[in-house]
């Protein structure tokens, strides 16, 4: 099985209609995959070794998740694999999950069986999302300071060594969608 990785950005126009469609955002981008957000203890996705948000799951059984729109004429569908349709078609099945990481840049192949007996939520015990990883690792927020006794200091979040990446449903793409995210959750715990 041979799998296909490109490393570059498409571009594409913007249309009106694009404006009520939550993934118009990614039309023309080649490099999409399903981030991992967060992974349960014990889950088919813990024990096959997925990482929260530096893995990208891009494609099952050797093909890609997501079509590349190449050859596609206007109107036409992508060609995409319906991920939880196949989990739930596959129960009890070894699936082979090529995953690219973006801390390490690299591509590996991991083994998982879709469950629901595992103890857990879903069937593989993972969060995801549609994200971009071509620059992924350039949208964290570092953090520099940390004042004593504030929530990041209860937290322990250590200056100059850790950064923020997101939280468990969504992953921050700047400083403004951190402060949004604060702001949005003043007085309440985020994880």
């Amino acid at each position: 099985k041979k799998y296909y990785l490109e490393r570059k950005m498409g571009n594409s126009e913007s249309h009106a209609e694009d404006e009520n469609d939550e993934f118009a955002k990614f039309d023309g981008i080649e490099t999409l995959g399903y981030r991992v957000l967060g992974v349960q203890p014990n889950s088919p996705a813990s024990v096959a070794g997925l990482v929260s948000f530096f893995d990208f799951m891009v494609g099952l059984n050797g093909r890609m998740l997501l079509a590349s729109g190449e050859g596609l004429e206007d109107g036409d569908e992508y060609d995409d694999i319906d991920l939880p349709a196949v989990l739930k078609d596959k129960i009890g099945e070894e699936l082979e999950l090529l995953v690219y990481n973006i801390k390490s840049e690299e591509t590996r192949l991991v083994y998982l069986i879709p469950t629901n007996n595992w103890g857990g939520a879903g069937l593989l015990g993972v969060t995801i999302r549609l994200d971009n990883y071509g620059g992924a690792d350039e949208r964290l927020i570092r953090i520099l300071t940390v004042e004593h006794n504030s929530p990041a200091s209860i937290a322990g979040l250590v200056p100059e060594e850790d950064y923020l990446l997101g939280t468990v449903s969504e992953s921050l793409e700047s400083t403004q969608s951190l402060a949004d995210l604060l702001m949005a959750f003043v007085d309440t715990v985020v994880e």
